[in-house]
């Protein structure tokens, strides 16, 4: 598994805060707003009270999930340079939500605080993956449910070898380019081929005793939804 300390994934993630969210746009075509859509929706479901949103970014999906749900919502992040832009898209919604900087690995919360903890495309660059997930489940309270949202490697013929040249050579491209970091669109596109996918990442959840997980494919293959309880 490819990993970077905290210390260099927040470097990272503050190098391309300015240009992050029109690059997720651009080069998932508009489908990253489709795919937190569907995650919104999963955990609707369960009528949560306390959301906790880990790797939370520039918190487009914790203000879809504050829209939704009306729950209380607390967004976290390594990067202050992602925290910053989601503060100014909050000032500019008026809604009430929290950014704070922490780590998934050392959440500053009390045991069983939050009905659902969300995260969209950040768990793959936890420096830790099982502490990152232990760390969720202690948050959670009995019964909630930990909904994340990654991508994930498409299978078969052609979208298997398209997925791959686009990810390795156009990605990175285009991401030098616009963000002006030489590495960070190269990381992660690699970061996705070395996380554990579909059943290896459930059997991941399931030895750190979450329950009842589950998982649904995305768009032929490219993105994935995982639901766990605690």
């Amino acid at each position: 598994m490819i990993n970077k300390s905290v210390q260099e994934v927040a470097y990272m993630f503050n190098r391309i805060a300015s240009r992050y969210d029109f690059l997720n746009h651009l080069l998932a075509f508009g489908r990253d707003k489709y795919w937190r859509r569907q995650l919104v929706k999963e955990v609707a479901k369960t009528c949560p009270q306390h959301i906790l949103d880990v790797a939370t970014g520039t918190g487009d999906l914790a203000f879809l999930l504050y829209k939704r749900t009306k729950a209380t919502v607390i967004g976290v992040d390594v990067a202050d340079g992602m925290l910053d832009i989601a503060r100014k898209k909050q000032a500019k919604k008026f809604i009430p939500i929290t950014f704070m900087q922490a780590t998934a690995a050392a959440l500053p919360f009390p045991d069983h605080s939050f009905d659902v903890v969300s995260i969209a495309f950040g768990v793959r660059n936890f420096e830790h993956l099982h502490e990152g997930l232990y760390e969720i489940r202690r948050v959670l309270k009995p019964g909630g449910m930990v909904a994340i949202l990654e991508f994930t490697t498409p299978h078969g013929w052609p979208m298997k070898p398209l997925y791959r040249f686009y990810s390795v050579c156009i990605i990175p491209l285009i991401g030098r380019i616009v963000s002006k970091h030489a590495s960070a669109y190269s990381y992660l596109p690699a970061t996705i081929a070395e996380f554990p996918q579909r059943e290896k990442f459930i059997s991941t959840l399931t030895l750190l005793n979450f329950k009842a997980s589950n998982y649904k494919i995305l768009t032929f293959g490219i993105c994935g939804i995982y639901i766990a309880k605690c």
